[in-house]
């Protein structure tokens, strides 16, 4: 069941390399002063490669000698546009189209082998479940750095994914042990493990992560996709986690349980109880005090950052789609929206917070409103051109005169180039102020800083707080807030309710 097209085989194709030997020797020539001229340099000739032909077991050869200076390579590439705001720049995208392009090389070229094989290739006969297993690896690891990016992609591409994998289970190869020193950090692996681990990745919304969110992902599932199994049938209990489906002909992966796919004899059912209780325990473990490199976490997480990173993957694993507190409704309604506290600052107020710019302009910018609540709302630019956008990024909107402050929960781009983006209403009505902090004795005096006074939304029990930028926040300092009518009053900061990128939202008391 093999469905990717492949380009034919040209004998005017001259890659550096056309067999082993050669390929060895190109290798140590290679030169690493410029990893990105590099990458680009080994994408060119593993394209070329891919179009020579040659004995299947050759380019299977070849291919596996190319891991290791593929693997390093492309780690470097994915670096350069991790965590970045969207739209990626016109040299991001080109990184984009190179790190995403080199993975489908390699798929390409293990694809090659894999319908070889399928065709009755005596040499690799005993390789089916490495050549399965290679083609997944690769071909997922597509699709997850466009989702980690941010960029709608070509929905065949999961099609394809999913086509190897019933390939794979035709041929009864998904438990056969392959090794795998790269992807799997040296352990023994298995087509079933490396479809799921994909499958949970893509699942895990990887574009709301940070960075060191998603190693520390990455390295979970390493130890936790034993757990999982894949069903042809599903059962249901209410109170329980629903199990998640699998539907091989769609341009998905994971998706929530409904009533067609229920009714389509090709569904797999993934069962998520047993995931639910792994997190669940880990949680509740953490919570009660126990270290993450006592559970397994490994040591390079904080435990309240591991905590909440257990919780988001809940939620998005193992709790079913809620009906919403306040239900969206489809619009068309337009509104203006700036970017920042500074900025929100001088919008609202409306005067510069930096009293030393003779004038401050700064374009507004116009969005569409595609669904929209009391809670949040779904945007898209209406132009396309405008800021560059981060996830958890403070955001204020202009509805009917009156501004709510927002959070920016996700951020994407689709291939026709619309930018899009969810945002979540922070509580109260917004009121700009100037901070001024207290310091300590002999320290210079702290300069004034743009706010947000949110006031109490009583009827929810929520009291006010106040956005400040990040790092200013101290628990028990003394500042006083000044608003545009010169009204001024003392606090002292509390706690900190939630920290974003570029903003903290604390308590306070009046002094």
């Amino acid at each position: 069941m093999l469905i990717q097209s492949l380009e034919h085989m040209d004998e005017g194709a001259s890659p550096a390399f056309k067999n082993v030997s050669a390929c060895k020797k190109w290798l140590k020539q290679l030169q690493f002063t410029n990893l990105s001229a590099t990458q680009a340099l080994l994408r060119e000739q593993l394209a070329e490669f891919d179009r020579y032909p040659v004995r299947s077991l050759e380019r299977l050869q070849v291919l596996e000698l190319l891991r290791e200076t593929v693997h390093e390579l492309q780690e470097d590439c994915a670096r350069k546009i991790a965590d970045r705001p969207l739209p990626l720049t016109d040299a991001e995208l080109t990184t984009l189209a190179s790190l995403t392009g080199l993975w489908q090389s390699m798929a390409v070229g293990y694809s090659r082998c894999l319908k070889a094989y399928d065709e009755g290739d005596k040499q690799l006969k005993p390789l089916g479940a490495l050549l399965c297993h290679r083609c997944l690896m690769y071909g997922g690891r597509q699709i997850f750095e466009y989702l980690r990016a941010g960029y709608e992609f070509d929905g065949d591409q999961w099609r394809q994914f999913h086509s190897i994998y019933l390939f794979a289970e035709e041929k009864g190869l998904l438990s056969e042990k392959v090794e795998d020193e790269f992807s799997d950090h040296g352990r023994l692996t298995t087509c079933r493990f490396i479809y799921l681990k994909i499958l949970f990745s893509c699942h895990a919304r990887v574009q709301e992560l940070s960075a060191h969110q998603q190693e520390l992902l990455d390295r979970w599932l390493v130890l936790w996709m034993d757990t999982p199994t894949i069903e042809r049938t599903c059962a249901v209990s209410r109170g329980d986690a629903p199990p998640l489906a699998i539907d091989p002909g769609s341009s998905a992966g994971l998706q929530p349980l409904r009533q067609d796919l229920l009714n389509n004899p090709n569904v797999r059912y993934i069962p998520m109880v047993p995931m639910s209780k792994l997190l669940r325990v880990k949680t509740i473990l953490l919570q009660q005090g126990q270290t993450p490199a006592l559970l397994g976490l490994g040591d390079a997480g904080d435990r309240l950052d591991c905590i909440a990173l257990l919780n988001h993957l809940h939620r998005q694993w193992c709790e079913p789609r809620p009906q919403r507190v306040a239900e969206r409704q489809g619009s068309t309604q337009e509104m203006l929206l700036r970017y920042g506290l500074e900025d929100i600052y001088s919008w609202m107020a409306p005067q510069s917070f930096d009293r030393q710019r003779m004038a401050y302009e700064v374009p507004q910018e116009l969005w569409r409103a595609e669904d929209l609540s009391i809670l949040g709302a779904r945007l898209m630019r209406v132009n396309k051109t405008g800021a560059r956008i981060g996830i958890n990024r403070i955001v204020a909107v202009q509805i009917a005169n009156a501004w709510q402050i927002a959070s920016t929960v996700w951020v994407s781009v689709t291939r026709t180039g619309d930018l899009h983006m969810g945002i979540r209403f922070l509580p109260g009505t917004a009121t700009p102020v100037i901070v001024r902090s207290s310091v300590k004795p002999g320290e210079p005096p702290a300069k004034p800083a743009p706010g947000l006074l949110l006031s109490a939304v009583p009827n929810l029990g929520i009291p006010p707080s106040l956005l400040l930028p990040r790092n200013l926040y101290q628990l028990d300092r003394a500042a006083e807030l000044a608003t545009p009518a010169g009204e001024k009053q003392r606090i002292k900061l509390k706690y900190s309710v939630e920290v974003g990128g570029d903003y903290e939202r604390v308590s306070f008391l009046a002094e």
